[in-house]
């Protein structure tokens, strides 16, 4: 394999590119400049499994809510990855829980894959129950 993706714009562009040459922008200004975790967030969009993945763990670890949101597009942006649904579903459910986490969890109930739909849906019963002091 001879090239990789550029990480803003994800054209294929030569190994050792310091410009790509599709968006124009400067690769290692951007990485040298992007904080960790907003990098991980636009991974998520990466047109390669492997790397959603890793994001995806690495945003679990991170805990934060916010990540909530960016995780269920994934979802939502790649519905035939059902393992890769599944590990968003594990990883937002390890996040704090607030709005961003509800909101979250009920889009990914719209999913196009079932298992995922009814994971989303036993968390947000489950949060429910935890809320209103009750055990499930």
């Amino acid at each position: 394999m001879n090239h990789h993706y550029c990480p803003l714009c994800y054209a294929e562009i030569p190994i050792g590119a310091i410009v790509c040459p599709a968006c124009g922008r400067d690769i290692e200004d951007w990485e040298r400049h992007t904080p960790y975790y907003d990098r991980l967030i636009w991974a998520l969009k990466n047109p390669h499994s492997e790397v959603r993945m890793g994001a995806i763990l690495s945003l679990q670890n991170h805990g934060r809510e916010a990540a909530a949101g960016p995780l269920a597009e994934c979802a939502m942006g790649w519905p035939i990855d059902v393992v890769q649904g599944m590990a968003i579903v594990a990883a937002i459910a390890k996040l704090p829980d607030g709005a961003e986490k509800t909101a979250a969890l009920r889009q990914l109930q719209q999913h196009e894959a079932h298992a995922i739909r009814v994971a989303a849906g036993e968390l947000l019963a489950k949060k429910g129950a935890d809320h209103y002091g009750h055990s499930t």
